[in-house]
């Protein structure tokens, strides 16, 4: 493993995370949301960015919505850390099954003097020692599998533990051994199991031009420099009513996933006034299905930027409308029911909008009904703020 990761190149793969919250004893689930992000293993740290995205950001992961457990490491922190830096020395346990496969196993603890396994309770930071084994093929000596607990966790959590399988993966011509998957559970003192569980897919080496989607084939081949844009900000107090064009699903979208729509009214600014059908650029920052009090989903998104011809005009925004007027929710039998007329709950566009607060440059509504279809022509009304002090 150590020569392993001597010869790794910078590489940059896909995260797909599916997150769950589920109760006590029946396990009956209470949360669940699914995130995309690209992650790139870079001079051997882990960076992240939106699908996408022209750049990292050094405080993504800060923006994933705070509802459902996170975990970073799996990519490469974890071999890192136990085949380089804190070094913890291995004892032979035994044998071993991963994925079906039979192997050795070797356990291994780490100090709390030594660990840089940090965990994020109530607003603090802790270090905590942890303690694991890792499973190893008798042929190949690869890691097959890696299992990790902590120890010493402080209250109101009980247990926290990951799992990591991997597998050989071709980046830049030669074989490497890389994760597949990289399983969190972390359980309070009632009982409560956060789960995340991480998929990586689609490696491929890092390249200043490297792009990443999740429905197009992917390629290194030197991208064209773009054409010029001229591009101005939008000023604070301007009305922007969009249609959406993106459809949104709760099965086939996830947080991170670009999103678009179009200007359906024209609207001047200072900069100059901006056509009917310019197409508006955003991303949703959350798509949450909750199963109590009923069952509901919160939905978060953002837009930044219009594009017309050949103009471009960034702005931040906040959602303001159409509100919705009637009185809303989801009876036992499946039914929306609207100022107590009921209708089957089918995937028609809502007369208005349920908007909660969100963060600045954001909107949240929240959708009463079994499930979540926000199709094409979804009118929504955004106000432009002043930018990011």
């Amino acid at each position: 493993m150590a020569a392993n990761l001597a010869s790794l190149p910078n590489y940059t793969c896909l995260e797909s995370i599916e997150r769950t919250v589920r109760r006590p004893a029946s396990k009956k689930l209470l949360f669940h949301d699914r995130i995309h992000i690209e992650v790139a293993f870079i001079e051997a740290k882990e960076v992240f960015s939106w699908p996408g995205a022209a750049s990292f950001e050094s405080d993504l992961l800060q923006k994933i919505p705070e509802a459902g457990v996170s975990g970073a490491g799996g990519f490469g922190g974890w071999t890192r850390a136990l085949f380089g830096e804190s070094d913890p020395g291995f004892s032979r346990a035994g044998e071993c099954m991963a994925v079906d496969r039979r192997g050795l196993q070797f356990n291994f603890a780490v100090p709390i003097a030594s660990s840089s396994y940090a965990v994020e309770v109530g607003g603090g930071k802790a270090i905590l020692p942890y303690a694991g084994s890792v499973c190893v093929d008798p042929g190949t000596l690869d890691i097959m599998l890696l299992e990790v607990h902590a120890e010493q966790i402080p209250a109101p959590l009980a247990a926290m533990s990951e799992t990591i399988h991997y597998g050989r993966s071709r980046i830049g011509g030669a074989d490497f051994l890389l994760p597949q998957d990289h399983d969190v559970t972390v359980t309070d003192l009632e009982g409560k199991e956060n789960r995340s569980l991480t998929r990586f897919t689609g490696c491929q080496a890092y390249t200043s031009q490297s792009s990443i989607t999740f429905d197009t084939a992917r390629t290194e081949a030197p991208v064209p420099p773009p054409a010029k844009v001229e591009e101005r900000r939008i000023p604070a107090g301007v009305s922007l009513d969009l249609k959406l064009e993106t459809p949104i699903t709760f099965d086939e979208s996830a947080v991170g996933d670009p999103i678009t729509a179009r200007l359906d009214r024209a609207t001047n600014s200072s900069g100059g006034s901006i056509p009917k059908g310019a197409k508006v650029s955003g991303r949703i920052l959350g798509l949450e299905q909750y199963f109590e009090p009923e069952k509901s989903f919160l939905v978060i998104l953002e837009f930044s930027s219009l594009t017309f011809g050949d103009k471009r005009a960034l702005f931040r925004a906040e959602l303001t409308g159409p509100r919705l007027r009637e009185d809303r929710h989801l009876e036992t039998d499946g039914t929306a029911t609207l100022t107590g007329m009921s209708a089957p709950a089918t995937p028609s566009t809502p007369s208005g909008l349920d908007i909660e607060d969100s963060a600045p440059g954001t909107g949240a509504f929240r959708v009463h009904e079994g499930r979540l279809h926000l199709g094409r022509g979804l009118r929504m009304i955004w106000k432009t703020q002043s930018e990011k002090p």
